[in-house]
């Protein structure tokens, strides 16, 4: 299975688009970097808490994500493109939240949506930390949630 190329992607593009359509059309555009992936879609690679069918397996440092909706596509594109496999931050729920509000999705994303995301960064977590199990007693990547 091939990574999806997401070189385009770029968040500074969020944060210089103040409107919430351009914002819109630029997550839906980053959606469709987002190749179907019929091998991951299976029950065991399900997000639970997400609306819209969504699906995250992790092989070596590699995380694959598909869903039938091009935005949930889109901020899975922001969140596997921010991800740094070198920062704890990258996977806690407070830096996320942090980088919502900064760009203003949380306010224009649907309760649903955002949940969605949520879940979805819950699961990079889950998968993450079992695949690079930390020694007893240190830190990790398990965010407050």
């Amino acid at each position: 299975m091939k990574p999806d190329d997401f070189s385009l992607v770029d968040v500074t593009q969020l944060r210089e688009e103040r409107q919430w359509q351009a914002q819109y059309r630029t997550l839906m555009r980053w959606g469709e970097y987002v190749q179907t992936k019929a091998e991951v879609r299976t029950p065991e690679n399900k997000i639970r808490g997400c609306s819209a069918d969504a699906w995250l397996e992790i092989r070596g440092d590699i995380f694959y994500f598909d869903s039938d909706s091009r935005i949930i596509n889109g901020l899975a594109a922001l969140l596997l493109t921010q991800f740094k496999r070198d920062s704890e931050n990258a996977l806690e729920v407070l830096y996320w939240q942090n980088l919502f509000q900064e760009l203003g999705l949380q306010k224009h994303l649907s309760p649903s949506r955002n949940n969605g995301f949520q879940a979805l960064v819950r699961r990079m977590q889950e998968l993450w930390k079992n695949k690079n199990p930390l020694p007893e007693g240190e830190g990790g990547i398990n965010g407050a949630i």
